[in-house]
């Protein structure tokens, strides 16, 4: 009875102990989930309190990974774990403080708004996990990757959320730049070459500055570009542009993931200059704190957004270009010619003065170089010229001119405008004058030959020239004309330098001068810068005759007196000297037997007063003669016999 009674006890107490536990908890309940007063509670009577997200449930209670609605026009994110949920009622007239946390502050910035559960439980995770923020968890937080099969997308988008932020997360630069816009060189320069071994006095832009590739126009590049704290480029960020010293440029601009550029034209010569501004993620979230109620969650919310501004200014001046031609390439001295010039590079209706100076050179122009013997034949200007094709005014060209001639340009420098002046030797600035030379020569007869004296004008000073002198000869005096006839006589070639003056002298070889008439033709071979240029056949000064000698048709008649005879007779013919005697021989000659020579003729008696002489041989001449024949030849017989003895 004792031991029933003690049982019974027993079984009363134990009964009473396990209500007793039932009753606060700690009975067998404990393995279904953590006690009632634990862990979040939700609230079922207001729904509406809970943004997109994901309940968990934890050894220490259930926990919301998501948004609250607990302001009517942003997203909030408990930072205390395992309180209560942050309903608006608790938050009335709430202030807030900011805390500087730049990733956190980013994602809120970026995805708050966004619909999806897991965007919103990773946006809440790393609230909860942010060391930067204060916290009074009851539930120990945690990363979605390690919540389970339930948190798996949550996880992605909270690893990518996390390494978008540590990328492009504040603090931010925006940085701007201008820069002039560059016209690329032309194949034919117009202004002169930026070389210090040019010699042309006129070239233009000669100084010690590094060379730019081309020169700036009224253009101008400008570069945005956002960088986050890590040096990346913010992309999709709205850029506000203020400009002025512009025409027509944009107001606004859009970040990418590299720097963007666009193009301004200034307006006018001056400053151009830019203000941009961007806004920016915030670098802080608001924290705030129940205004009423007990173990009330803490909340942040995303703050308002930075701004961030960056100002360029780039000084502009019109950048004048001149590109020229003239009117006439082949100009006749004495009429004019003007200057086809096209201005660019000037900025807006910037207007400015274009001089144009006429040059003249017997040398061949060299481009960019100005030639020692140029000369300034004219000028002329042009006022108020902007941006396009015009034509200079009139200059003369001289009546006597030959050679080249070009135009030049210059436009004065000043603060709103860049100097500009054209080389020397432009090719389509050019214009050329060719000599033109002629002969004036004369033909001259010497008695049996002829030649032809030739003096050359108008040749290029100190030039070379090649004459050709050709002889033609006809039978019947040449009427002058343009095409050569005749038989060619001599055709003779000369190489010749012209004088200071263009002139030269010459003649030609002398050659045979038949009977009838030779004429000479001369031509004057052209060049590049000479004409060609060839006399008339048949110029009298150019022309010699030979008649044919004259020939008796008939014998000379005798004359019709005889000629009178001298008034005395000739003197008798002077005799001969006795030959001397040879000398004695040793032995006796025999003596010669002389002949007697016969005793000469008297001579005739005068012809009677009144008769006229008569003319031929007389007979005294005839005696005379024969007498002595006779004594050479007695004398002739007597040595010979005498020789005879002497050899006997």
């Amino acid at each position: 009875m004792t031991i029933l009674r003690i049982a019974s006890l027993r079984t009363a107490l134990l009964l009473t102990v396990l209500t007793i536990a039932s009753l606060i908890g700690l009975g067998p309940a404990m393995a279904a989930g953590p006690p009632v007063g634990l862990g979040e509670v939700p609230v079922h009577t207001a729904p509406n309190a809970y943004g997109p997200g994901i309940w968990h449930h934890a050894k220490q209670g259930k926990t919301w990974y998501g948004s609250y609605r607990t302001f009517p026009d942003t997203s909030a994110y408990c930072i205390d774990a395992g309180k209560k949920s942050p309903l608006p009622k608790y938050f009335k007239n709430a202030k807030a403080d900011t805390v500087t946390s730049a990733r956190t502050a980013w994602a809120l910035h970026e995805y708050a708004g966004s619909t999806s559960k897991d965007v919103q439980a990773a946006l809440s995770a790393m609230a909860r996990l942010d060391k930067a923020l204060p916290h009074d968890h009851k539930v120990p937080p945690q990363k979605p990757a390690d919540l389970g099969k339930k948190f798996a997308a949550a996880a992605k988008k909270h690893s990518t959320i996390l390494a978008e932020a540590k990328k492009l997360a504040g603090p931010y630069t925006l940085d701007i730049s201008l820069e002039p816009v560059m016209r690329m060189p032309v194949l034919e320069p117009y202004a002169a070459p930026e070389s210090t071994t040019s010699p042309d006095s006129w070239a233009s832009d000669k100084t010690d500055k590094p060379k730019v590739l081309g020169t700036p126009t009224d253009e101008a590049t400008l570069t945005v570009s956002l960088l986050s704290a890590s040096g990346a480029q913010v992309p999709d960020v709205p850029v506000t542009l203020k400009t002025t010293g512009t025409a027509k440029a944009p107001t606004t601009v859009t970040t990418g993931k590299d720097p963007v550029t666009t193009t301004l034209r200034a307006s006018a010569p001056g400053t151009l200059s830019v203000t941009a501004s961007a806004k920016v993620a915030p670098q802080t979230v608001r924290v705030f704190e129940p205004t009423s109620g007990t173990r009330v969650q803490r909340v942040i919310t995303s703050d308002t957004p930075d701004s961030v501004t960056d100002k360029a200014s780039l000084e502009l001046s019109s950048q004048p270009k001149v590109t020229t031609e003239i009117s006439d390439q082949t100009p006749t001295p004495g009429e004019t010619v003007t200057d086809e010039f096209t201005v660019s590079g000037l900025i807006g209706d910037h207007a400015v003065t274009v001089e144009h100076t006429l040059w003249q050179t017997a040398t061949v122009p060299r481009q960019g170089i100005k030639n020692d013997d140029a000369r300034e034949i004219g000028s002329v200007t042009s006022k108020n010229v902007g941006n396009g094709t015009h034509t200079s005014d009139e200059i003369t060209v001289p009546e006597d001119f030959r050679g080249w001639l070009y135009f030049t340009e210059t436009i004065a420098g000043d603060k709103a405008t860049k100097e500009w002046k054209g080389i020397h030797g432009q090719p389509r600035e050019t214009g050329f004058v060719p000599w033109t030379p002629t002969a004036d020569t004369e033909a001259v007869l010497e008695g049996t030959s002829t030649h032809d004296e030739v003096v050359v004008t108008g040749l290029r000073p100190g030039s070379e020239a090649v004459l050709t002198i050709t002889a033609y000869h006809v039978e019947t005096e040449p009427a002058q004309s343009k095409e050569p006839d005749g038989t060619e006589l001599s055709v003779q070639d000369f190489t010749v330098n012209a004088d200071e003056d263009g002139r030269v002298e010459i003649d030609t070889e002398p050659i045979d001068m038949p009977v009838g008439w030779v004429t000479y033709v001369t031509a004057i071979e052209g060049s590049d810068v000479t004409k060609a240029w060839t006399s008339d056949w048949g110029v009298p000064a150019e022309t010699v005759h030979r008649p044919p000698e004259e020939k008796p048709s008939t014998p000379p008649e005798e004359p019709s007196t005889p000629p009178e005879e001298p008034s005395t007779p000739p003197a008798p013919p002077e005799q001969p000297e006795n030959p001397e005697a040879p000398e004695k021989p040793e032995s006796p000659p025999v003596e010669p037997v002389a002949e007697t020579p016969e005793t000469p003729a008297s001579p005739a008696a005068p012809a009677p007063s009144g008769e006229l002489p008569r003319t031929g041989t007389t007979g005294n001449g005839m005696l005379i003669g024969l007498g002595i024949v006779l004594v050479g030849l007695g004398s002739t017989i007597l040595l010979i016999s005498g020789s005879r003895r002497e050899t006997n």
